[in-house]
């Protein structure tokens, strides 16, 4: 028959089978081993035992207590309580009250909803960050993209100033005299590297270091400043369609300019094939760079609702073909078909005016392209500032 028991270490009471008498049962409630004593030791110490009445009990008036027979008790045997195995209740925490929620601790208005605090000021010396609209972060990159289209419009000067090299020339070398030739070393040379003696070493003249300075430094800061000033301008919103290709076009247009400046040199120390491949770097870089520029312009004009910025784009762009097809037709060529229209000899002497008129037509031209080129990015950049008010 099933045997009650009392947890030492939890004081509940659970009920053990009769065959686990003389071993050891976990509490169900603690999971502590409590032995479950056998039928004699429950009579010697006084176990508190509850006879279950069994499916077949016996005939009622008799139990059998050690194998005599007793008188049924009148009612149920009441089990020992907790204290009488030398188990104390077990002592319950003090019941913590819970903590007053500062915004509910206070009575209510009768029919009014209870409201949170307000929010806590910010730290003291950090200040909270506005958060942008949409427009104002527009506005932001907008400013950007016109700042990097100031420097594009710099290097564009510097550009403008190689046309007036081949008529500057002419100029000098009239008013002047001519044109310092001979070797360069008496003016600067670097000890096995330039105009010294050896086979790794690059000889200059004075006419190769006066072209240097002409047209080296205008085409250096010249590229430098369309490239960062076309990377800038890729700040741009990216809604415009103009972000990426401003930065393409910046990108490569630092690699023409590496292309170009690779050509330069390797041609310089006769490395032929290497200058070869600079060469069409420059070409193909260049070309690149130019018309993924445009089309940056382009999209940028339209966003902003400025046709007029999108025709003057259009009108470089045919210049730039009509150039194009100028140079592959080659000037030479339609000089040589020209010349004897308008009255211009086939072979042209050093003092001829004829070399000042084709330079100063060179120059037209030049300022012309420039010059509309100059308008393009001007009119989107003025579009710019009408677009963000400043």
């Amino acid at each position: 028959m099933p045997i009650t028991l009392g947890c030492p270490s939890c004081g509940k009471r659970f009920r053990a089978r009769e065959e686990s008498s003389g071993k050891k049962v976990k509490c169900p409630f603690c999971q502590a081993a409590v032995p479950v004593p056998t039928s004699e030791e429950a009579q010697a110490a006084g176990a508190p035992t509850d006879v279950v009445p069994s499916p077949n009990p016996a005939p009622m008036g008799t139990l059998n207590y050690s194998g005599a027979a007793h008188p049924a008790p009148a009612g149920p045997v009441p089990a020992a309580t907790p204290a009488a195995w030398g188990a104390a209740e077990p002592s319950k925490p003090p019941a913590l009250a819970p903590e007053p929620i500062p915004f509910l601790s206070g009575p209510a208005p009768s029919g009014r909803p209870r409201t949170l605090p307000p929010p806590p000021p910010p730290t003291p010396g950090r200040p909270a960050r506005p958060v942008k609209s949409t427009d104002e972060q527009n506005a932001a990159a907008w400013k950007k993209a016109r700042g990097g289209l100031g420097t594009v419009l710099l290097g564009l000067f510097w550009f403008a100033l190689l046309g007036f090299i081949p008529a500057g020339k002419i100029v000098y070398e009239r008013a002047v005299g001519p044109l310092p030739v001979g070797e360069s070393a008496d003016w600067f040379k670097l000890e096995g590297v330039l105009n010294t003696p050896g086979d790794n070493a690059i000889q200059l003249d004075k006419s190769d270091v006066i072209n240097v300075l002409l047209y080296g430094v205008p085409v250096l800061l010249g590229g430098l400043a369309l490239a960062f000033g076309r990377v800038t301008a890729a700040a741009a919103p990216r809604s415009s369609g103009a972000k990426g290709l401003f930065a393409f076009s910046g990108l490569i247009t630092l690699v023409a300019l590496a292309g170009y400046l690779t050509f330069v040199v390797c041609q310089r120390v006769a490395y032929r094939e290497v200058a070869e491949y600079g060469l069409w770097t420059a070409r193909i870089g260049g070309a690149l760079g130019e018309f993924w520029f445009l089309l940056a312009l382009a999209a940028a004009g339209a966003t902003l609702k400025r046709p007029a910025a999108v025709r003057t784009v259009g009108l470089f762009a045919l210049l730039v073909g009509l150039g194009a097809a100028l140079y592959f037709i080659g000037w030479d060529v339609l000089v040589a078909k020209l010349g004897p229209e308008i009255g211009r000899p086939k072979k042209v002497e050093p003092e001829s005016n004829w070399l000042f008129y084709e330079a100063a037509a060179q120059l037209l031209g030049w300022l012309i392209l420039i010059g509309s080129y100059w308008r393009a990015v001007r009119g989107v950049r003025s579009a710019i500032t009408d677009q963000t008010g400043d």
